[in-house]
């Protein structure tokens, strides 16, 4: 078995003219007659080409760049890429993808498969035509493009298309390309430290078909692994407004950043197994100072519900030289839909759960000086006893059943100095104020990821200053926020 090596600076998928079948004359000797029908020609064999290429699809020096701008790893120079013979083992660099391109054929049913890291390897990848375009989920499904849903074929067949549903996988079933498909791109990155098995069929114009494999052997990417962490724990029941939230070790670079989406899932299923269909989308917060993954839906979570998060990211290329350091996976529950709403114009807290009011109850928010926040709060912790320090109002302060609603100092806490203000006046420093009774009562309910939202006071909550400020971004800003946009 022969071996080619590829490094970072082969170009990306061909470009390629298909050949034509040509009708022979009487005298040329490869030909056949049967009756009265027309000479038929046998095509040569299919030249196939393999090369490695970064996700920008930027063409080489002196390449002439073809295809759409906007698709990512598109062909960018005629047969640039190395000509490998069936049954091959080749060489590639970690965070590059493998390109496929044949030359007098078309192809058809590209798989990629690594048995290694078999979460990971699913890629439907993008076919070309003979001019760099790349095919659109339109031409694929012409061709015969197999896919559990017609939101991963969209997704698999175009990667300048953003992705509405995260929870959708792509298909590790044989892709069929439309009839003029001359290239293929794998659509994610390569993992370092892994083999992957290319197999590809290619049709000449005669009709027949001819195999092709080739075995990529990965590199290691070397450098410090970076690992990934959640807030969240296994079985954990958290509220219908609990964002998921991944941290990296590091910053993840941006040229990174969709490849590591990508294979990001997110499964929603009621109690008893059965599939429910949740919009979310993936976002990037800025880096703080290192890089945080959230996922949130558009509406809340359903309630009693369960979520499955799988982020296999060992491996996976994050930034120069460095790579995941471990998978992840996160099975929690969902649970009762329990909303506050707490006014600065009424001066009560009114908690609904699923639907049911079981609480209301008068209450002090933040004075003229130092009010409240408008917006949707996030449950984030508790603390049957806690002190309350401000360097800016200069109180140390202990408190009793405190509820941390927002890193901006927002609690629900007991304020048993305040009790006769509850109910008609703001003279809190911004939290809200219960009586000791009261705050026990809401303290022994709340889960982690309710929502809690203020309303009629002076000033909005702002996205800054919060590892929980998922609910503050308008739905469309949210998704502008994914690499996948």
């Amino acid at each position: 078995m022969s071996r080619t090596k590829f490094s970072g600076a082969v170009a990306a998928v061909t470009a390629l003219t298909l050949l034509a079948a040509c009708t022979p004359s009487s005298s040329d000797s490869s030909a056949t007659r049967d009756g009265d029908s027309a000479d038929v020609t046998t095509s040569p064999a299919p030249v196939f080409r393999v090369g490695a290429v970064d996700d920008t699809g930027t063409p080489e020096k002196d390449a002439e760049a073809t295809g759409s701008p906007s698709a990512s790893a598109a062909p960018t120079a005629a047969l640039s890429g190395e000509t490998v013979d069936s049954g091959s083992s080749i060489d590639v660099e970690a965070g590059k993808r493998i390109s496929l391109s044949v030359e007098g054929a078309v192809l058809k049913d590209v798989t990629i498969t690594d048995a290694d890291h078999p979460r990971i390897t699913t890629d439907p990848g993008t076919f070309f035509d003979s001019k760099g375009t790349a095919l659109t989920a339109e031409d694929a499904n012409a061709g015969g493009l197999t896919s559990p849903d017609a939101t991963a074929t969209s997704d698999a067949t175009d990667p300048a298309a953003p992705t509405e549903s995260p929870t959708a996988s792509a298909t590790d079933a044989p892709v069929s390309a439309p009839d003029d498909a001359a290239s293929w791109t794998s659509r994610f990155d390569l993992v370092a430290s892994s083999t992957y098995d290319l197999t590809a069929t290619a049709t000449t114009p005669d009709g027949k078909d001819h195999e092709f494999t080739t075995s990529a052997k990965v590199d290691d990417a070397g450098g410090d692994p970076m690992a990934v962490r959640t807030v969240l724990a296994d079985d954990q029941t958290v509220g219908v407004a609990a964002p998921i939230i991944l941290t990296f070790g590091s910053k993840v670079a941006k040229k990174y950043r969709d490849d590591v989406e990508h294979r990001l899932t997110v499964d929603v299923t009621d109690m008893d197994g059965k599939k429910r269909e949740v919009e979310g989308s993936w976002a990037w917060l800025p880096d703080d100072p290192e890089s945080r993954l959230h996922f949130r839906p558009k509406d809340y979570w359903p309630a009693n519900s369960k979520v499955s998060v799988d982020a296999p990211l060992k491996n996976v290329p994050m930034a120069e030289d460095r790579t995941g350091k471990n998978d992840l996976s996160i099975d929690f529950e969902v649970g009762r839909e329990q909303i506050v709403e707490a006014s600065a114009k009424t001066h009560r807290m009114v908690v609904t759960r699923d639907g049911r009011k079981v609480m209301d109850f008068p209450t002090s928010l933040g004075s003229a000086k130092a009010p409240s926040y408008n917006g949707v709060h996030v449950v984030m912790s508790k603390h049957s006893d806690y002190t309350m320090t401000s360097a800016r109002w200069g109180y140390t302060t202990p408190v009793k059943w405190a509820v941390r609603i927002h890193n901006n100092g927002e609690f629900v806490h007991a304020a048993p100095w305040s009790v006769g203000q509850q109910g008609s006046a703001n003279v809190s420093h911004g939290c809200i104020n219960l009586s000791t009774a009261r705050a026990k009562e809401y303290y022994d309910s709340a889960l982690y990821g309710d929502p809690v939202i203020v309303k009629d006071s002076s000033v909005n909550l702002s996205t800054d200053d919060s590892d929980i400020s998922d609910w503050v971004y308008d739905w469309d800003d949210w998704k502008k926020m994914s690499a996948l946009s």
